[in-house]
């Protein structure tokens, strides 16, 4: 009887030791056979693409003054114009027996690019002749705000940008105008005292350019809009007044998209009469498109992703990695890809909501940009990787699955005036390593 008792004592433990022993799995196989638990890597749930037309963004504000202009063979023609006031240096009396030499405009770039820089850009300095604020009395202007401008020019130049080597700007403007400004300070109007009473004089300045120029550039909001003159004293002195930008919250660009120059797929995006917010990629030959600064943004679904649950044996979601490759042949040195997108929970108004993040290495959470990959060497691996593993567990859940999803969209320092443009393929794309591929690593409990 006691031999029998220590079998079964020996029987229960063995068994204890075998029920309480950890599956080993060694997450990232495709498939892994542990016994009772399996990883199990599946690759079949598509994404669906779609081009959403941007209605207006702000564009005021931004610290950056926008010049240039290009034609682009997908997107289209794109045109800028930065509108913003100058105003005068606190008033001295010291412009006594003064001599005109010139008036110039002065511009710093900000190294921010988008184009061929082979080519020279024109530029065309107007004088506005209308009060450059919002509408409605609202605090904010937008890509789609103009403002009326004498139709003859102040100024003119053709440049040639060299981004690591041109630093800044210089364009003459018409003498008459300067001489004008410099007579009030000889002889004290009040004019040229207050920001208020000379910006009732001169309501500001407008920078365009034409459909020659096949670059946008950048500057920062330091322009300068310079009188230099020479004072009669036992010698003369070289002098200047310089006018500044006097508000910045209404320096601002209006952006233009002619949609008819460029890709039959999206020349319909719009807000005009028979025009489209929304186009589904199926109907613009399998792509999708992003260019912020020219109204257009990515948005991707996952229609059937609540069938995930379906699979044998399904346990959990353990990882989702959404893969975003650029459509090959679509970027070049000229229309290079966004360095960074990120991705914002959208529902069916195509709003952007939240930013996806991860947490990082200090254990905060961070917006994810895509670590964009270029394969420089065979083209062939270029591609956005995001972790998606909370949204598409979300999603599963998510009784509006259908009409929610993410928007594609550069991080908003960047959202106004980026240029950078994307094309995405979607499941069905035929051109190799241009499509978009959603990971999902489930376990499995047999």
């Amino acid at each position: 009887m006691q031999q029998k008792f220590s079998i079964i004592v020996l029987l229960s433990l063995i068994i204890g030791t075998i029920a309480c022993k950890k599956v080993d799995i060694q997450f990232g196989s495709d498939f892994v056979d542990a016994g009772t638990t399996q990883i199990i890597k599946v690759d079949t749930f598509s994404a669906e693409l779609s081009t959403v037309f941007v209605d207006s963004f702000a564009t005021s504000g931004l610290g950056t003054t926008l010049i240039g202009g290009y034609k682009d063979p997908i997107f289209g023609t794109i045109a800028t114009q930065t509108y913003f006031q100058v105003g005068p240096p606190s008033y001295q009396d010291i412009y006594d027996n003064v001599i005109f030499d010139s008036l110039t405009l002065i511009l710093k770039l900000n190294k921010h690019f988008y184009g061929d820089t082979t080519k020279p850009v024109h530029i065309d300095i107007s004088r506005v002749t209308d009060k450059i604020q919002p509408y409605d009395n609202g605090t904010t202007l937008y890509n789609v705000n103009s403002f009326n401008v004498n139709p003859t020019v102040l100024g003119a130049k053709d440049v040639i940008i060299n981004p690591n080597q041109t630093d800044t700007i210089y364009i003459k403007l018409d003498p008459a105008l300067g001489q004008e400004i410099l007579d009030m300070y000889t002889r004290k109007s009040d004019t040229i005292k207050t920001a208020e009473t000379f910006l009732n004089y001169f309501q500001g300045i407008r920078i365009s350019s034409n459909n020659s120029s096949q670059l946008v550039f950048g500057c920062s909001d330091s322009a300068k809009f310079r009188i230099q003159y020479r004072k009669k004293d036992l010698y003369l002195i070289n002098n200047n007044i310089d006018f500044t930008i006097n508000n910045r919250s209404l320096h601002f660009t209006n952006i233009s998209v002619d949609r008819s120059t460029g890709s039959a797929n999206i020349k319909d995006l719009g807000n005009g009469i028979g025009q489209v917010k929304e186009k589904s990629s199926r109907l613009t030959d399998n792509v999708a498109y992003c260019q912020s600064a020219g109204s257009v943004i990515t948005k991707i679904k996952f229609p059937s992703i609540k069938d995930v649950v379906k699979a044998p044996n399904f346990a959990k979601i353990l990882s989702a990695r959404l893969i975003i490759r650029p459509v090959a042949g679509t970027y070049d040195r000229n229309f290079f890809l966004p360095p960074s997108l990120r991705l914002s929970t959208t529902t069916a108004l195509n709003m952007i909501g939240s930013d996806l993040t991860v947490l990082n290495s200090s254990g905060t959470q961070q917006t994810q940009l895509g670590n964009l990959y270029i394969d420089y060497a065979y083209g062939v691996s270029t591609a956005y990787t995001y972790d998606v593993t909370n949204y598409i567990k979300y999603a599963i859940n998510n009784p509006n699955n259908d009409y929610d999803g993410l928007l594609m969209s550069p991080p908003n320092s960047n959202y106004q005036t980026l240029f950078d443009r994307v094309a995405i393929g979607n499941s069905l794309n035929n051109i190799p390593n241009s499509k978009i591929e959603l990971q999902i690593y489930y376990a499995a409990i047999q």
